[in-house]
């Protein structure tokens, strides 16, 4: 059985590197870091389920077109809290920028993730915007 802090320790650490992953624009990375199936509830599309990898796959290559076409350098992240809720299962707010090359912001982003640990990673189940003025769980 894992403590609060543990976890939290653990979740954060996937967190970060899914981020790098993701700056590197490794796919492998990208994919391993979701459990399938997995729900994307983004903007105005509704929820979006990723049932296989090759689902996600796809999913990650249209965002990719999307933030390169806005000129996509990296995404920072800034605040990240982790709320654990059972030894394998915790909620996860981060707060994101995407940015040009030249540090020019794009997109700031707080995002709400239920992320579990299956197969002894961590990975992400649930992702959702949390929108202005609302500050998401366990923010401050």
């Amino acid at each position: 059985m894992s403590d609060a802090a543990t976890i939290v320790r653990e979740v954060e650490a996937f967190y970060r590197g899914y981020i790098e992953g993701f700056n590197r624009e490794d796919r492998d990375i990208y994919l391993r870091s979701f459990c399938y199936p997995n729900a994307v509830l983004r903007g105005e599309h509704g929820m979006t389920v990723h049932a296989k990898e090759t689902d996600q796959q796809q999913y990650y290559e249209q965002l990719m077109v999307a933030i390169r076409k806005e000129g996509w350098s990296r995404t920072d992240l800034g605040q990240l809290q982790v709320a654990p809720l059972t030894d394998s299962t915790a909620i996860l707010i981060a707060d994101i920028t995407r940015c040009k090359k030249d540090n020019t912001p794009i997109e700031y982003a707080r995002l709400c993730y239920t992320v579990r640990k299956d197969g002894g990673a961590w990975r992400i189940l649930t992702l959702t915007d949390v929108k202005p003025p609302f500050t998401g769980p366990c923010a401050k």
